[in-house]
């Protein structure tokens, strides 16, 4: 038996607040009740009902936009460029950095439910890890300070995390097993990137030639569009808040 915690509200009364503790089978939850007795749910809470539809509403567009991809010369053919991040990002910005990675990882199921992988599951592994990388910081730090000065500064160090994180990830994970089973070895995906760049000898320069470069423009690109859409976005999605909030306020 857990306890519940449990705050009831008079609208029509003074401030004050009435605590009540009450018996309940399932985890501690937190609930506000108006003087009719009508529950409203908080709406702030990571799996709240408005929450999930939009994590649902941005993972399959995000989904949907990575199956739009384009090569790059100065990178190796496996190394795509889209737009799959931005409503990561959005979605980050507009509810928070848990959600985010909840919409990282909801992309990537739908993307193998409806066409499998090509990368024996790394691929998407790492794309996970560098979809976190890149939106949960952005997301964390404009949190705490909602304007356009701090929206810039976070989709900066959003991208650097996003760098560092991809360097990692490739070099120690992706790459390395990618090669094994697909490729013959690591050697042959060096080898791939001296192809297009003669400076590329080992891992490490492979790394500074082409993993760096290509994470720069993907997520510099992903970041600029995020500046110049979100504001129109958010517009939309927190109306539908507000018109949420008074029809509550009505009802009550």
């Amino acid at each position: 038996m857990v306890r519940g915690l449990f705050i009831y509200m008079d609208r029509e009364s003074s401030p004050r607040v009435r605590v009540s503790r009450q018996s309940c089978t399932a985890i501690p939850c937190y609930r506000r009740t108006t003087s009719t007795g009508r529950i409203i749910m908080n709406q702030n809470k990571v799996l709240s009902v408005r929450n999930l539809v939009l994590i649902a509403m941005f993972s399959a567009l995000a989904a949907v936009l990575e199956t739009i991809q384009v090569a790059v010369p100065f990178a190796p053919p496996f190394y795509k460029l889209d737009f799959a991040e931005l409503p990561v990002l959005i979605g980050g910005f507009a509810m928070g950095p848990a959600q985010a990675a909840l919409i990282a990882i909801v992309k990537n199921l739908l993307k193998l439910l409806l066409n499998g992988t090509s990368t024996y599951y790394v691929g998407e592994l790492g794309n996970i890890i560098g979809s976190c990388m890149f939106s949960v910081p952005a997301a964390l730090i404009y949190r705490r300070h909602k304007t356009k000065k701090t929206a810039m500064v976070t989709l900066a160090a959003g991208v650097i995390c996003a760098i560092v994180g991809a360097v990692f990830v490739n070099c120690a994970i992706t790459l390395p097993f990618y090669a094994k089973v697909a490729f013959g070895g690591i050697e042959n995906i060096i080898a791939m990137g001296t192809k297009i760049n003669p400076a590329v000898t080992n891992l490490y320069t492979f790394a500074i030639f082409m993993i760096v470069p290509f994470n720069l423009v993907k997520c510099g690109l992903n970041a600029i569009v995020t500046a110049l859409v979100y504001k129109h976005v958010s517009v939309i999605i927190h109306a539908g808040v507000h018109r949420e909030k008074k029809t509550e306020n009505t009802a009550a």
